[in-house]
């Protein structure tokens, strides 16, 4: 082999090695942004429909990191926090014999 294959097939392999190096890094982050996304949804949920606050004072709840990284909407009873965009999201709804629960 010529030594600008070697060279492209070093690259390649340390490419591929921080790329496992970084999922492997933040494996646990996902399911820690699962779950504050369900727990803003319902705390929410239960803030605007059960105590009956306004969005804003409902979001002012939570510590100001979260504030800065989820977002939360309403759209009738149902509430939804994400974050990255979308890509992980939960959603809550209030019914009104049973409160607010997560539907997902």
């Amino acid at each position: 082999m010529s030594r600008k294959r070697w060279i492209w097939i070093g690259v390649l392999a340390v490419a591929a090695m921080a790329i496992g190096a970084g999922a492997w890094a933040s494996r646990g982050q996902v399911e820690y942004a699962s779950i504050a996304t369900g727990y803003a949804a319902k705390q929410t949920c239960s803030c605007l429909h059960v105590s009956g606050r306004t969005l804003d004072s409902c979001i002012a709840d939570f510590p100001e990191e979260a504030r800065e990284n989820i977002t939360v909407a309403q759209e009738g009873d149902t509430v939804r926090a994400s974050v990255l965009f979308g890509a992980i999201s939960s959603n809550a709804i209030y019914e009104e014999e049973f409160g607010c629960r997560i539907v997902n």
